[in-house]
C-alpha cells in the first residue's frame, strides 16, 4: 500500500470543494419540444438548473436585435418563462443566463405564420 503525503490530501481535498461549488450551467428545455412553431401557438422555456441559488432567467436576441429578457416579451414565474400566443417576430435564438453571467446553450426558435385555406 503507498502512502499519500499530506500536501497530495489537501490538493485533492482543496479541488473536491472548488468542484463542487462551481456553477453548472442550467439547460434550457421547451415545451412542446420542438423548434419550429406557428403563430399563434403556446411555447414554455425552462431553465433547467443545476444550482437553484444561480437565479437562471431566459433570455432571447431577435435576428438583428439586442438581447431582452423574458418579462420584457413573456411571462415570467421562476426560471421559466410562457409565451401564450407566439408571433413570427418572436424567432430568435433563446438561452438561460444566471445572475452571475453564465449562460447555457441555445436554441433557434422559428416562427411561421398559419397556412389559411380558403373554401
Amino acid at each position: 500500500m503507498t502512502e499519500t503525503s499530506p500536501r497530495c490530501l489537501l490538493f485533492l481535498t482543496s479541488l473536491l470543494c472548488w468542484t463542487s461549488s462551481q456553477v453548472l450551467p442550467a439547460g434550457l428545455t421547451v415545451s412542446p419540444s420542438r423548434s419550429q412553431f406557428f403563430e399563434g401557438d403556446s411555447v414554455s422555456l425552462s431553465c433547467e438548473e443545476d444550482n437553484i441559488s444561480a437565479g437562471w432567467t431566459v433570455w432571447r436576441k431577435k435576428t438583428g436585435g439586442t438581447k431582452s429578457q423574458c418579462r420584457e416579451w413573456g411571462t415570467s414565474s421562476g426560471s421559466t418563462c410562457n409565451i401564450a400566443h407566439i408571433l413570427i417576430g418572436d424567432t430568435g435564438v433563446y438561452w438561460c443566463e444566471s445572475r452571475e453571467g453564465a449562460a447555457s446553450s441555445s436554441i433557434q426558435l422559428t416562427v411561421s405564420g398559419k397556412i389559411r385555406l380558403w373554401s
